[in-house]
């Protein structure tokens, strides 16, 4: 028989308490996904053109570089990382 020790998770798969447990910077991650696809909505017009592209293609490129800032701010903020840099 086996000793009651806790389950090995099976393929990967890790308890639900580990997969909850979100940082506050990992929600930074939520903004780019907001931006972009719930944005869209919001400016799906062709008029102003803004640096010579329709306001929506504008829209988009604007927020591919915000998608950068955003997920470096997270790295430069994120504990795990700071680490790595110390060793």
């Amino acid at each position: 028989m086996s000793s009651p020790e806790e389950p090995r998770p099976v393929c990967g798969v890790r308890p639900a308490q580990e997969v909850l447990d979100v940082k506050p910077i990992h929600l930074l991650g939520a903004i780019p996904f907001l931006g972009i696809l719930g944005g869209i909505f919001f400016v799906n017009r062709v008029t102003p053109y803004v640096l010579g592209m329709p306001f929506i293609l504008f829209w988009l490129v604007l927020w591919v570089v915000l998608i950068s800032a955003t997920m470096a701010v997270i790295y430069r903020l994120d504990p795990a990382n700071r680490e790595e840099d110390a060793a």
